[in-house]
């Protein structure tokens, strides 16, 4: 009920300041477990795509946000995981896989921090992991416009100009759990995301 709450009040926030459009509806369409790979440009990432995704996402986020009283009371409320960018995490990742073993949508942004200049950085490779264990295929997702509005250099977002935000949605990609051990199929398919995550984004490998 208070992730509905909180998913309405962003929703009619976002409405009155900016405008939203989301693409490639028909890929949201998905039932059972599901990851979200997005590019990370403002803290308004999640936001945005908890507010055009139908389903509850379940994020996963750096543990900074929780030495913040109103972020901590946020992320706990809404189930945020939090995770330990400098070393690895057997319980962020124990509770991801549950999530999604149990049929749930885990929204990630694979870079592991917000990029300073709206380009995409490279991905890590967890998601190629957290995928195969789960046999999870993972939607790429491209989000515009944000960065625009909440740069990671500013204070506060830009709320006086009339900003359109941009999520689209790529289709499903299912990955080879056969192949689970195979380095460069796992390298692979993470460049191929990370090319279709650049594509939604309207921009390409350099």
């Amino acid at each position: 009920m208070f992730y509905k709450i909180i998913r309405l009040i962003c929703f009619f926030i976002i409405h009155l300041f900016w405008s939203m459009k989301i693409e490639g509806e028909e890929n949201m369409n998905h039932e059972g477990p599901l990851i979200l790979a997005a590019n990370h440009v403002s803290y308004l990432d999640p936001i945005v795509l908890g507010v055009a995704f139908k389903r509850k996402i379940y994020f996963i986020a750096k543990k900074e946000i929780f030495e913040v009283p109103i972020l901590a009371f946020l992320g706990r409320s809404l189930d945020v995981i939090p995770v330990d960018r400098k070393k690895l995490n057997p319980a962020s990742i124990k509770k991801s896989l549950s999530l999604l073993e149990t049929g749930h949508v885990l929204g990630i942004f694979p870079e592991g921090t917000r990029s300073s200049n709206g380009e995409l950085l490279d991905l890590n490779a967890g998601l190629i992991k957290i995928a195969l264990k789960a046999n999870s295929p993972i939607i790429p997702v491209g989000l515009k416009g944000t960065f625009d509005i909440y740069p990671s250099h500013a204070k506060i977002p830009l709320f006086l100009k009339r900003k359109t935000i941009y999520i689209r949605f790529g289709k499903p990609i299912y990955l080879d759990n056969n192949r689970g051990k195979d380095i460069e199929y796992k390298k692979e398919t993470l460049l191929k995301i990370q090319d279709k995550i650049k594509e939604l984004t309207g921009t390409t490998r350099k």
